[in-house]
C-alpha cells in the first residue's frame, strides 16, 4: 500500500548494524532520522503511532497483521508480567513457527490457519512442548487482540496438539548414586548437584541465586527469579547441605554459583553436570531428575502435600489450598528434613 505524502519514510541502512532500520521525517526540505529499529515491522509500528500522535491520522483501510500485533503485544506483556529471559526467547521461537501467517490480517485468521501450522510442526517431528508453546502464544495474542477489540472469538482452545509422549521419562536418583555424590564432595560441581537434590530447585533458579538471597543465620534460600509465579518462594536449607552452601558463601563474588566471578551460564553448567554424572556412573540423568527425585522421596516419606508444593514451587491444586492454606518456614523445614 502506497503511503500518503508526509507520512514519513523507513529505510534500511547499509553495513552491519544492530539497528539497521531508520524512520525519517521531512523537516525544512530535509529528511531527519527520528528513531532506529532492529526490524522493518518495529519501524512500521513506530511510524503508525508517530502519525497518530503528531498528525492524528492513520493509513486508510489498514488491518493489523499477526506480526504487528505480536510486536505491539510483547512490550506490553513484558511490562505487565516481567517474564524470564527464557520465556521471552520461547515467545520469539514460537512466533517464528507462525512465519507463514506473519503478514496476514489478524482478524481474518481462522482455526484452520493455526491448525495447519501445528499439524506441519507435528509432521516435522517437533515436540509436543513446542506445539503447546505455539498454541499458548496464539492464546496470548488473541486475548490482547480482544482487549483492542480486533476480534471477538478465540480459536486457541480448539487447537489440537496431540498427546504428550515423553522422549525420556524422568527418573529419580537412586540412593546409591546420592551416596556416591556425598563421597565426592571435593570434586568440582558435586556440591551443586547435592544442593539441587536437597532443595528441589530448578537449575535456572539455582544459577540465578545471589548470595543476598541466602540467609545462613535463619537457614533459608529465597528464590526471586523463576519461570512461574509459584516459583517465587522460600526454601529451608537442609542440614546436610548447609556446610556446602556455607562454603559457597565464603567464596568471592555476588553469585552463589559463579564462574570467573560471573553468573554461571546454563550451557557451562551442563558441561559441569555431565562431568559429575560421569564421575558417579549416572550418565543419562538430566538436571530435572533432581526435582523428580525430591518429589518422589517426599511422597515416599509421607510429606504434607501443600508443603511439598511450596518447596517445589508448584501452583496449588485447588482454591482452598491456594488461598486459605499457609505454610510457615518451620513447617517447610519439617518437610524438607524428611529427605535423608
Amino acid at each position: 500500500m502506497r503511503k500518503p505524502n508526509g507520512y514519513g519514510t523507513i529505510k534500511k541502512l547499509s553495513g552491519n548494524r544492530r539497528r539497521p532500520f531508520v524512520f525519517l521525517v521531512s523537516k525544512n526540505g530535509r529528511q531527519k532520522p527520528v528513531e532506529y529499529f532492529t526490524s522493518q515491522i518495529e519501524a512500521e509500528i513506530f511510524q503508525a503511532d508517530y502519525n497518530k500522535i503528531h498528525h492524528n491520522r492513520s493509513l486508510p483501510g489498514h488491518q493489523i497483521t499477526l506480526a504487528e500485533l505480536y510486536h505491539r503485544w510483547l512490550p506490553a506483556h513484558i511490562a505487565d508480567t516481567a517474564p524470564s529471559e527464557s520465556a521471552i526467547a520461547s515467545y520469539s521461537n514460537s512466533f517464528e513457527h507462525l512465519a507463514l501467517l506473519h503478514y496476514e490480517p489478524f482478524q481474518k485468521l481462522k482455526y484452520s490457519d493455526y491448525q495447519r501450522i501445528i499439524d506441519s510442526m507435528r509432521k516435522s517431528g517437533l515436540s509436543y512442548s513446542s506445539c503447546k508453546k505455539v498454541r499458548s502464544l496464539i492464546s496470548l495474542l488473541e486475548k490482547y487482540a480482544s482487549k483492542l477489540e480486533i476480534i471477538d472469538k478465540s480459536y486457541a482452545p480448539l487447537l489440537s496438539i496431540g498427546k504428550n509422549k515423553p522422549v525420556r521419562p524422568h527418573k529419580p536418583f537412586s540412593r546409591q548414586k546420592i551416596n556416591r555424590l556425598w563421597q565426592h564432595t571435593d570434586e568440582p560441581g558435586v556440591d551443586t548437584v547435592l544442593i539441587l537434590l536437597y532443595t528441589g530447585m530448578r537449575v535456572g533458579e539455582m544459577l540465578h541465586l545471589q548470595k543476598s538471597d541466602v540467609n545462613l543465620r535463619q537457614r533459608y534460600i529465597r528464590i526471586t527469579k523463576s519461570k512461574t509465579a509459584a516459583g517465587i518462594r522460600t526454601i529451608p536449607i537442609h542440614h546436610r547441605i548447609y556446610p556446602l552452601i556455607e562454603a559457597r558463601m565464603n567464596t568471592p563474588g555476588q553469585w552463589l554459583i559463579s564462574q570467573n566471578d560471573h553468573m554461571c551460564s546454563y550451557s557451562n553448567y551442563c558441561i559441569l553436570w555431565r562431568n559429575v554424572m560421569h564421575l558417579i556412573h549416572a550418565d543419562g540423568h538430566t538436571t530435572h531428575d533432581c526435582r523428580h527425585t525430591v518429589a518422589t522421596l517426599l511422597d515416599n516419606a509421607g510429606a504434607n502435600e501443600t508443603a511439598k508444593r511450596r518447596i517445589l514451587g508448584h501452583a496449588g491444586g485447588d482454591v482452598t489450598e491456594r488461598v486459605y492454606t499457609h505454610k510457615g518456614l518451620r513447617q517447610l523445614r519439617k518437610c524438607i528434613e524428611l529427605l535423608k
